[in-house]
């Protein structure tokens, strides 16, 4: 799979909310490490009325989806925040995740903000390993992040 054949396009996750928590339901099967979702509902409040984030999605020429990227514009911080990001588990190492990264990135540049930041369970090795191999720096720990107890590593990147 060649990721540049992808097609990338922002969603309305209200009307694309069943496959897309099907997909994210997949994807959080593959890693346990992520944050637990309650159903459709969960998902929807969590991207949009809790963080009122923007999602892009990658598909294939068929149009399956290979992966998403919710992103939160803060520009009294002058950054954004990678909210959150899930890649099909068989396309892990394919490039389609540091893709997907590379566009929160160039998103932040093309807004005036300097710096992407994002917050992982410190659980979560695969991640974190990803993360920083991307060039991201553990910036601070903050425990009970999402209200659900768990600690939380806080990763950012400044931008050039």
């Amino acid at each position: 799979m060649d990721v540049r054949s992808l097609k990338i396009s922002k969603i309305d996750v209200k009307e694309e909310l069943g496959p897309l928590y099907t997909f994210d339901a997949r994807v959080a099967k593959a890693n346990p490490a992520l944050l637990a979702r309650d159903g459709e509902e969960w998902l929807l409040s969590f991207l949009t009325k809790e963080h009122d984030s923007e999602t892009w999605v990658w598909k294939t020429e068929s149009g399956d989806l290979v992966g998403y990227i919710s992103l939160i514009d803060k520009p009294k911080e002058n950054s954004m925040e990678v909210l959150r990001i899930c890649v099909d588990p068989p396309k892990w190492r394919k490039k389609v995740g540091t893709e997907m990264m590379d566009f929160a990135e160039k998103m932040a540049l093309k807004l005036g903000r300097r710096k992407v930041d994002l917050a992982t369970n410190k659980a979560n090795a695969q991640a974190i390993a990803f993360y920083k191999k991307l060039g991201y720096r553990i910036a601070k720990e903050v425990e009970n992040y999402y209200g659900e107890g768990e600690i939380r590593y806080i990763f950012e990147k400044a931008l050039s």
